[in-house]
């Protein structure tokens, strides 16, 4: 090879042509380099420019710290030539034979970067129709990889269940109560969320009950720990998604409120019922009466001044804080007399008013001596006949107050109603 420094310049271009594909030409090869030496003149014109510039901004900012300091050396100032002399300037037979300061190599990597790079992007450009990039594989397999990802979970948007469905796809079913803890014998509200629009659902409430709702009510009537699943079929896909809630909901036993009466009054008196409380669970009550009264007593007594129906109000509650209450009504009568006589002779009693014999209700008729209780009977056909207490008979001028309670179909209802029988020759 030839020492001729375009020699080796062209021969270090065809060598560092060789990694890319592009038709060599030793014209083109010709061309370039004297382009790039042109490139090279100017830049160190330019760069002698420079230097000359920065020499007489030396120069004269030296002349005027002479000028300012008379009695100053004036060896102790580098003049301008000095100056010059200590900037480096690039060799012009360097610069006219292609040889700076980075020699054939810089020259080299400026042709890659000013021409081939330009070349590579046209022909990139101009083939790019037919002949992908060497990332273009990649980049299309990820995105043929992203579709066809999101195509499991899109849907027709015309369908307007899409978004949903994407939304239901990052979501878990789950089963939501109203309360976590309630009474027996009180109402729960369950949601089903994330559940698919329009499923299919099956609940059950671990207390042998079963819903095919899809936000159900239930009513627990036993206490205790229940656990509660569903199982929701997708209607667009048939997919079965089943969920188990363990010890969802806790349920606390109720108390059952209940009691009786009986009347504790002589005839001659205002009737007093005492009430038996007989409720079970419960720890706290509350009697309601007419007339506004109230009473926190276990079994308490009540004296009625009125006629006619008397509802009685129970209220329970236990620990857990659950309630339960029963209402029942007392009747009391005391005009009605039920037919009965007023009068009797000593030696024709047979005593029972009519309105007994020919009912059908169930009773109790009771007779008095005062305050005493001489006599019972619940049947018509028993009827009094004047005995006494220690076997005595019933005489002319004597005065027996009597009580009748007529009770009604279910047995709890009882109408009052009360007289007196006076015994005469």
């Amino acid at each position: 090879m030839s020492n001729n420094p375009l020699d080796k310049f062209e021969q270090g271009i065809q060598d560092a042509y060789k990694n890319y594909e592009l038709p060599y030409s030793s014209s083109e090869f010709t061309q370039l380099s004297r382009r790039l030496l042109r490139k090279r003149l100017f830049s160190g014109l330019a760069l002698w420019g420079s230097v000359a510039a920065v020499t007489a901004i030396v120069g004269v900012s030296g002349y005027l710290v002479i000028s300012s300091e008379n009695n100053t050396v004036a060896s102790a100032t580098p003049n301008a030539s000095e100056v010059a002399n200590t900037v480096s300037t690039p060799n012009s037979d360097d610069v006219a034979n292609g040889e700076s300061s980075n020699g054939i190599t810089g020259i080299i990597s400026d042709f890659k970067e000013d021409v081939i790079n330009n070349t590579s992007t046209s022909k990139d450009n101009s083939t790019s129709e037919t002949t992908p990039s060497k990332a273009s594989p990649l980049t299309n397999t990820n995105t043929s990889t992203t579709a066809e990802n999101n195509n499991t979970n899109l849907t027709d948007p015309n369908d307007g269940q899409g978004l949903e469905r994407i939304e239901n796809k990052n979501k878990s079913l789950y089963i939501e109560p109203c309360v976590r803890t309630a009474c027996a014998g009180a109402e729960v509200n369950f949601t089903a969320k994330n559940s698919p629009k329009n499923g299919s659902y099956l609940w059950n409430f671990g207390d042998g009950s079963f819903s095919n709702q899809e936000n159900p009510i239930h009513i627990f009537k036993k206490s205790g720990t229940f656990d509660v699943s569903l199982s929701v079929t997708n209607p667009n896909d048939g997919q079965i998604s089943t969920i188990a809630m363990r010890d969802l909901i806790t349920i606390n036993p109720k108390p059952e409120a209940d009691f009786e009466w009986s009347y504790t009054n002589s005839p001659v008196g205002e009737p007093t019922a005492k009430f038996v409380n007989t409720s079970v669970n419960a720890n706290s009550f509350l009697w309601k009466f007419t007339e506004n009264r109230t009473s926190s007593e276990v079994s308490p007594s009540v004296i009625y001044n009125s006629k006619g129906k008397q509802p009685v109000i129970l209220e329970v509650q236990n620990s857990f804080g659950c309630k339960d209450e029963q209402v029942k009504i007392v009747q009391v009568n005391a005009d009605f007399n039920l037919g009965a006589v007023l009068k009797m002779s000593e030696h024709e009693i047979a005593f029972m008013p009519e309105a007994l014999k020919k009912g059908g209700n169930k009773f109790k008729l009771s007779i008095y001596d005062g305050e005493n209780i001489i006599f019972e009977s619940t049947s018509k056909t028993k009827v009094w006949k004047g005995e006494m207490k220690g076997g005595k008979k019933a005489t002319a001028g004597q005065q027996f107050p009597w009580i009748v309670l007529i009770y009604g179909e279910d047995g709890n209802d009882a109408r009052y109603y009360s007289g007196t029988l006076t015994i005469v020759p």
